[in-house]
């Protein structure tokens, strides 16, 4: 999936979708989807009917892609890298600890 965000075509695209809808109306657009993604998790974990579930991967998707916008607008991708780095080391650090 990292693959197919992360080609130029799509970073094209993702940046061509921020100045034609502007950087304000997609950052209040990363809102509602990272909302819409709670909700469709909170069904998810009560259900398992494939349409909950079709709702849920749904909601996943446009997440990643303003994820991905979000680090266009801010340009803070190498930022976000070295967190998810630190971070992982954390928790690879504590899993460890408690195997």
């Amino acid at each position: 999936m990292n693959e197919l965000l992360a080609s130029n075509k799509t970073q094209e695209l993702l940046k061509d979708t921020i100045k034609y809808y502007g950087i304000g109306n997609q950052c209040q657009k990363a809102i509602e989807e990272l909302s819409e993604l709670i909700r469709a998790l909170s069904r998810v974990h009560y259900s398992s009917e494939p349409s909950v579930i079709e709702n849920f991967n749904e909601e996943m998707a446009d997440v990643y892609i303003m994820l991905e916008q979000l680090k266009l607008i801010f340009r803070n991708q190498e930022d976000v890298k070295k967190q998810l780095e630190r971070k992982l080391e954390r928790l690879t650090k504590r899993i460890n600890k408690e195997v």
